[in-house]
């Protein structure tokens, strides 16, 4: 085994953004917290941010702006229970490493440290180890190591400090930042009440050595245990801290929870458990890849590894949460949910379908938030908020921070409605994979009637007989309004209405189920007359318009630009800080009307043009990714991925290739210039694991039976993983021309467009051509 392969590792020591962003990658967590990778004796400086999430747990603060209050809510970063604290003969010990390594392992999910630190007494050796206990979810540890080269007394101060506030995102701090208040400290426990959502916080600590004994002090937001030690060359001060946290949003005596965290427990206990965890983990959900680029099997682990502890069963079936679009890393986005569990959930569903359901209930949960949301806005139905915080209700902005000009932007990103439909795809596609249609029994149902409800009133009927859907954002993002328009929102975005179409199609599906209430017929109807009316703008070449009156935009010289600016991944802020409008021209943050393809597929596209009544040339495909790609800038890191399947799909695997080298390393090369600071990137994660299995690997779970067309690309060798389609497991070996599969229920398969009936525990070999 090449250990490379299974580490994420760094030698230097960095600073500002870099190093932010190093802390995000090196995150450890269990689906109900993360734990970012920051150094043990740092604060919040411009090089460090210690940051410890819960996931669910949120508080709005208000801060009055230009005349208005402006409230957000925000992730809550939780009390600090790492700090450590050195002196050397009384001389405080600064941290100032002349050396540096980290060493994230994928294979048992430990995070291993080593700083060398100069000393007024000579270098000073500190190394540590962190794990997260999966299987007992409010569990964490760590273990220190200190020695040096000379002798000196030591005294040592692990600390609880709850002076935290809520910083890791440059551009939210001349908000308010003070998330919680310290309400109690004793000697193993911080308890904290968070400002507005009034949510209990206990995090608790024990620290113990065989060499000292460690006394307590509490005091100014902090729990102090010091010990005192003499240190000698050749020695170690050896130090073990077992954690402890829970919050009254999962529990109803999060004190009661910690203490038991710190009873009988061992830092080494906690690692055995990590490491049972994650070697059960990649006996199912390893993706092997021997290929000629020795880095991108390294970068597919680091994605499984983000993803798979972002949600995770033992933890989510307790939790009332979903997975935000930096998980719990970083605060970016304020640690909300996006659209982006539409990149997240068919992983899941295919690879982990327990957690894929553990998940979607967040949303089944927040059904009345949805129908109050429409509420507010004159809808009927349910109507999902763009960004979804704790009670489901919208946390999007009216106003945005242009950070190239520092001035204030309208955000009408809140009209981005087909997050609704993301919502309804989920539900859909964990039902496809998994066969499991007790969700729907539990809640999926009246999501998808409600949702219904709402794009069926939205709808208007036009003088051409069609059904046009206006006041809508697509998943551009650049185009917020028409030229000129005094309110937001465009008209007939063609993603929207062609997964709106095929949701009505699932909508009319279901109330042919006969396990499931009846779905009022009215609504049936309706549904029926809308799913063959929505309007479609098709130009005589066959382009599909992103929208109505796309076509009338004026074009953008993207060369002129690139030579001005180099980066024009956010073009939109260029060109609102030289006065223009994105509204008024043909540029894309990221696919849009392509973006239905990564959902539903190229022959599933072709099928929903035609159910509303249009046509398109054998070569549209072709034509509408040449088109758009000349207009998509990528400034969204979901956008090269949805290329990437495309391009495998009209043959050009070389080209995909390099969309997905480039993708499947946003966060590691930080591509964005700087923002893994803030969180890594979980929807390109679960994008680029779907291109490599779905798309290269060739593997089609979606529409009812198991398809295997392999694509593979010069240079790779095999590829191996495996997936789950309704409770068989399926094993897969991938060869440039050939396909080894073991499943372990007797099932029937398509392979190279071959009907197989596979066999359990039987090996199958299958020869394309």
């Amino acid at each position: 085994m090449n250990a490379n392969n299974w580490q994420l590792s760094y030698d230097t020591v960095s600073h500002g953004v870099r190093a932010y962003g190093e802390e995000s990658l090196l995150t450890l967590g269990n689906g109900y917290l993360g734990w970012r990778g920051a150094p043990i004796m740092t604060s919040y400086s411009d090089d460090h941010y210690p940051g410890l999430y819960v996931a669910g747990v949120f508080n709005q603060t208000s801060t009055p702006v230009a005349g208005r209050d402006v409230i957000n809510e925000d992730m809550v970063n939780l009390p600090n229970p790492q700090l450590l604290k050195l002196a050397v003969d009384g001389e405080p010990v600064v941290f100032d490493p002349t050396t540096r390594e980290s060493v994230l392992n994928f294979d048992s999910g430990i995070l291993s440290e080593s700083y060398t630190i100069p000393t007024l007494k000579g270098e000073l050796i500190l190394k540590t180890q962190k794990a997260v206990n999966p299987f007992k979810m409010h569990q964490i540890g760590l273990s220190i190591a200190i020695s040096s080269d000379f002798t000196a007394d030591v005294t040592v101060q692990t600390i609880i400090d709850g002076r935290v506030e809520n910083k890791n995102v440059e551009r939210y701090r001349d908000f308010e930042s003070r998330e919680f208040d310290v309400t109690a400290l004793t000697v193993d426990k911080l308890v904290a009440e968070t400002r507005q959502s009034g949510i209990k916080l206990v995090v608790g600590a024990k620290t113990s050595s065989d060499t000292a004994k460690f006394s307590v002090t509490t005091g100014q937001d902090q729990i102090v245990a010091t010990g005192d030690f003499k240190l000698t060359p050749g020695d170690t001060i050896n130090i073990e801290r077992v954690i402890g946290i829970a919050t009254s949003y999962e529990e109803a005596d999060p004190e009661q929870v910690v203490d038991e965290q710190l009873t009988n427990v061992t830092f080494e206990e906690i690692v055995a458990d990590s490491v049972k965890y994650w070697q059960d983990v990649w006996s199912e959900a390893d993706i092997i890849l021997d290929s000629d680029d020795p880095d991108l099997q390294r970068m597919i682990r680091m994605n499984v590894f983000h993803l798979r502890q972002s949600a995770q069963h033992y933890a989510n079936q307790h939790l009332d949460a979903s997975v935000g679009s930096r998980g719990l890393t970083g605060e970016g986005y304020r640690g909300h949910i996006f659209w982006d569990e539409i990149f997240v959930v068919p992983y899941l569903a295919a690879n982990d379908p327990q957690t894929a359901k553990d998940i979607l209930k967040y949303r089944i949960n927040r059904l009345e938030g949805a129908q109050a949301n429409a509420k507010i806005d004159g809808e009927s139905g349910a109507m999902y908020p763009w960004q979804s915080g704790m009670t489901g209700d919208e946390q999007a902005q009216v106003i945005h921070l242009n950070t190239v000009n520092n001035e204030w932007d309208p955000d009408n990103s809140r009209l981005q409605r087909h997050v609704s439909l993301a919502i309804v795809y989920n539900l859909w596609i964990y039902v496809q994979l998994t066969g499991d249609e007790s969700i729907l029994q539990e809640g999926g149902l009246d999501v998808v009637v409600e949702t219904s409800k709402f794009w069926l009133n939205k709808v208007t009927l036009g003088n051409d007989g069609r059904y046009h859907l206006a006041g809508v954002m697509g998943p551009d993002e650049f185009h917020e309004a028409y030229p000129d328009a005094d309110t937001g929102g465009i008209a007939d975005n063609a993603y929207t209405n062609l997964m709106l179409t095929w949701a009505l199609n699932w909508l009319q599906e279901l109330s042919q189920h006969e396990n499931l209430p009846a779905i009022d017929d009215v609504l049936l109807e309706k549904a029926q007359d809308v799913s063959t009316g929505l309007s479609l703008e098709i130009s005589d070449a066959g382009i599909i318009a992103q929208y109505a009156g796309y076509f009338d935009l004026e074009t953008v010289d993207f060369e002129a630009y690139r030579q001005k600016y180099d980066d024009i991944h956010r073009i939109d802020r260029l060109m609102k800080a030289e006065g223009l409008s994105p509204d008024d021209y043909q540029v894309a943050k990221q696919t849009d009307t392509l973006m239905t393809l990564y959902n539903l597929g190229a022959n599933h596209f072709v099928k929903l043009v035609n159910q509303l009544g249009y046509t398109l040339p054998t070569d549209w495909l072709q034509k509408n990714t040449d088109y758009y790609l000349a207009r998509t800038v990528h400034g969204s890191t979901t956008s090269r991925p949805v290329f990437a399947g495309i391009d495998i799909t009209l043959g050009n695997k070389e080209k995909a290739l390099e969309y997905l080298k480039t993708a499947i390393g946003s966060d590691y090369y930080d591509i964005q210039g700087g923002t893994t600071a803030e969180g890594i990137h979980i929807g390109v994660m679960g994008e680029t694991l779907e291109v490599i299995q779905n798309e290269f690997g060739g593997v089609s779970l979606r529409d009812g039976h198991i398809v295997i067309n392999p694509s593979l690309p010069n240079g790779w060798r095999r590829l191996s993983f495996k997936q789950k389609f309704r409770g068989v497991l399926i094993s897969l070996d991938i060869y440039p021309n050939e396909v080894k599969v073991v499943v372990d229920k007797d099932i029937t398969v398509t392979i190279y467009n071959r009907t197989i009936n596979l066999h359990a525990n039987e090996e199958q070999q299958v020869s394309g051509g």
